[in-house]
């Protein structure tokens, strides 16, 4: 079975992507953190955590899936060309994205144009010069809270967006386009 590569920077958001790793675990499909270099890195919530591996190691084939975690600052990981490359080697690959992670799938030009969620409004992200066209499609924070999605997710092609709220739902979409099953009822739903 091929692994799902988890990718942390500075900050990143560990109970976002949380029901997510359980259900990997509960389906024995290996994970391997990686991050731009094999140094401690810390979750918003404290958590202390060093990565498998640094980007630069990665033998893409060994994988099928790529889980982005959002983070409290995630602007030096836009700007890092070397992260925005480790994520384009997951085109045609599966995808998870939450909060404001799928903004580097923008950035890396997986989503343009597509339909996507995101834990930011579009305003903000115009003042850091993103274009009208590349969020075209987003449906940001405060669309959620008027609007909320029913299913509390994205789909398109292979990549699942949502927001940090909806992260059990998320967590459970992911497992299920990776083929493994995980009853709604192990996380409350």
């Amino acid at each position: 079975m091929k692994k799902t590569a988890v990718l942390i920077y500075e900050s990143y958001c560990n109970f976002e992507i949380s029901v997510a790793l359980e259900g990997l675990a509960l389906k024995n499909k290996e994970i391997v953190v990686f991050a731009k270099r094999k140094d401690l890195f810390k979750s918003e919530e404290g958590l202390t955590v060093s990565p498998d591996k640094s980007i630069d190691e990665i033998i893409i084939d060994e994988y099928d899936s790529l889980l982005l975690p959002g983070a409290t600052d995630i602007r030096s990981a836009i700007e890092d060309k070397d992260i925005l490359n480790f994520i384009k080697k997951f085109k045609n690959k599966i995808i998870g994205a939450i909060s404001i992670a799928p903004i580097l799938l923008v950035k890396a030009d997986l989503l343009n144009g597509k339909p996507f969620m995101a834990g930011v409004n579009k305003e903000d992200l115009f003042e850091e010069g993103f274009t009208a066209e590349e969020l075209d499609k987003m449906k940001g924070w405060n669309d959620c809270i008027k609007n909320p999605v029913e299913d509390g997710y994205i789909i398109t092609d292979k990549i699942v967006t949502s927001i940090a709220f909806n992260f059990v739902k998320f967590g459970l979409q992911f497992c299920k386009i990776l083929g493994l099953d995980i009853a709604p009822k192990t996380f409350g739903l």
